[in-house]
C-alpha cells in the first residue's frame, strides 16, 4: 500500500470504524441502562403497592389484597407479574395464568436484580426484595417482560448502525476527495521534472501543500548548487585546458630555437608550470573526498587538509601557516562547495604571502590572512571580478575569487576584502545556524 490516498483512506476507515463502533456499543448501553432504570422504579413502586396489600392474622396466616395494583396483573400474559413468598407458601399474580417464574432469594434488605425466561416465550427482568410485617419475613419478587424493549433496542442498533455506515462512507468519499485536491499541485510537480529534464525550466514552481513546499525548495537548492558545480567544473576544465595550451605553443615555438641551453631552460620551466598546474588539480579532487551535500562538515577538517595542499604546493616558499579554529567547529553545506570556497582564499593568500599565512574563527566568521604586499585600495572593488589579476606577471587565471564569491553568495554569507597592513585579510561570515 504505497498510495498515499490509500493509505490515508485505510486509516481513517480503521480509526472512524473504531470510534464508530464505540459509540454505537456505548449508545446502546446507556438507552438500555436508562430504560430498565424506568423499569425497576416502577417495579419498586409496584412492590411497594403490593406490600401494603399484605396482612397476617393471629395464626400469622397470610391475607393478600392485590386492590392497589394496576389491571395488568390481572390479565394473563400481560407481561407483568409477581410473586409473593411467605414461608413454604408461595403466591403468584393472576396474570400468570398457570405457569410461575423463580423467586430470587435476596439477601437482607438489599434489591436483588435478574433476568429470566418467562410464560408464553416472554423474557423478565426481576426485581426482589425482602420485607418484614407484622413481624412476618416473606420476598416479593415483581417482573415485567422485556421482549419489546429489547425489540426496540434491537432496531434502534440496527438503524444506528446503518446510519454510522452511512456516516462513514460519506466521511471517506468526503477525505478521498479532500486527498485528491490537495494532491492535485503534485501532478504540476511530476509535470515540472518533466520540463526540468528537457530542459525547458532550471527551476520548480510549487503552489501547494506548506508540508510539500520544503522538499521542493530543497530540490530546488540541490539543482542550483547542481548547476553552480557543473559552471565551476566546466569554468576549471576551461582554465587548465587554455593554461595548457598556451605552454603547448611555447614547446612549438621552441622547436625552431637554435640555442640548446634556452631551449632546455624553457623546457624545464614549462614542465615545472604544468606539473604545477596538475599538481593543483589533482589536489583539489583528493581533499575534496566523499560528497555529502547538506551534511554538517568539520570545519577544522576542511583547512587542515586545504592547508596541507597548499604546503606541497608552495614548498619553495616555506610557509608558515597557523589555524586557530576549535574542534568540533562545523559548517551546514556541500563538502565540494566549502573546498572550493575555502581552497581558493587559502591559495590565494599562499601565493602572495611572504612567509605566513593566519588562519582564524571569530563567532560565525572565518578570517584569512597573509604577509603579503595586501592589493591596492583602488582595486579591492574589483578582486572578485572575473578575469581581473592585481599582477600579470603572477600565474593565474583570475577567477579563483570571483568563484569564491559565488559560493559564498549561494550559502547567504558575506564576503569581505580589506588590506591588512601587511598583507590582505578576507572575512567570510556566514548566517546564523550555518557554523556552530
Amino acid at each position: 500500500m504505497n498510495s498515499l490516498r490509500n493509505r490515508l483512506s485505510f486509516g481513517l476507515i480503521v480509526s472512524l470504524m473504531v470510534l464508530l463502533l464505540a459509540q454505537w456499543w456505548l449508545s446502546s448501553r446507556a438507552i438500555e441502562n436508562l430504560l430498565e432504570k424506568q423499569l425497576l422504579d416502577q417495579l419498586q413502586q409496584d412492590s411497594e403497592a403490593l406490600l401494603a396489600g399484605v396482612e397476617f392474622d393471629a395464626t400469622g396466616a397470610l391475607a393478600l389484597s392485590t386492590s392497589g395494583l394496576v389491571p395488568a396483573y390481572q390479565q394473563p400474559y400481560s407481561g407483568t407479574y409477581f410473586a409473593l413468598q411467605h414461608q413454604a407458601d408461595v403466591r403468584y399474580s393472576r396474570s400468570l395464568w398457570d405457569a410461575d417464574f423463580s423467586v430470587p432469594t435476596p439477601s437482607g434488605s438489599e434489591v436483588f436484580t435478574t433476568r429470566q425466561p418467562g410464560p408464553d416465550g416472554q423474557y423478565l427482568l426481576v426485581h426482589a426484595r425482602n420485607y418484614e410485617k407484622d413481624n412476618q419475613q416473606f420476598t416479593i419478587a415483581m417482573a415485567r417482560d422485556i421482549t419489546p424493549l429489547r425489540n426496540n433496542l434491537a432496531q434502534y442498533q440496527l438503524a444506528n448502525a446503518g446510519f454510522s455506515a452511512l456516516f462513514l462512507l460519506a466521511l471517506v468519499l468526503i477525505q478521498r476527495w479532500i486527498v485528491i485536491n490537495t494532491l492535485k499541485p503534485l501532478s504540476g510537480v511530476q509535470a515540472a521534472l518533466a520540463r526540468l529534464q528537457q530542459g525547458e525550466i532550471t527551476q520548480l514552481e510549487f503552489q501547494g501543500p506548506d508540508e510539500i513546499k520544503p522538499l521542493v525548495v530543497e530540490l530546488n537548492r540541490l539543482l542550483t548548487a547542481i548547476d553552480q558545480r557543473l559552471k565551476r567544473s566546466r569554468e576549471g576544465m576551461g582554465n587548465l585546458a587554455h593554461a595548457l595550451k598556451t605552454r603547448l605553443a611555447r614547446l612549438s615555438q621552441l622547436s625552431d630555437e637554435s640555442d640548446r641551453k634556452h631551449f632546455v631552460q624553457e623546457v624545464q620551466t614549462l614542465t615545472v608550470e604544468v606539473a604545477r598546474l596538475i599538481d593543483r588539480e589533482t589536489a583539489r579532487v583528493r581533499v575534496v573526498g566523499d560528497l555529502r551535500p547538506g551534511q554538517r562538515v568539520d570545519l577544522l577538517e576542511i583547512l587542515n587538509a586545504l592547508v596541507g595542499s597548499c604546503k606541497a604546493l608552495y614548498r619553495d616558499k616555506a610557509l608558515n601557516f597557523v589555524v586557530q579554529v576549535p574542534h568540533g567547529a562545523t559548517l551546514l553545506g556541500d563538502r565540494e562547495d566549502l573546498f572550493e570556497l575555502f581552497g581558493n582564499l587559502i591559495d590565494n593568500a599562499s601565493k602572495w604571502a611572504n612567509t605566513q599565512v593566519f588562519i582564524s574563527l571569530q563567532g560565525t566568521t572565518v578570517e584569512i590572512s597573509d604577509d603579503g604586499p595586501g592589493c591596492p585600495p583602488g582595486m579591492l572593488a574589483e578582486i572578485t571580478q572575473r578575469g581581473f589579476r592585481a599582477d600579470e606577471n603572477t600565474p593565474g587565471s583570475g577567477l579563483g575569487l570571483a568563484i569564491a564569491q559565488d559560493i559564498a553568495g549561494t550559502y547567504g554569507a558575506a564576503l569581505e576584502f580589506a588590506n591588512n597592513s601587511p598583507g590582505l585579510v578576507v572575512r567570510i561570515t556566514f548566517k546564523p545556524g550555518t557554523l556552530i
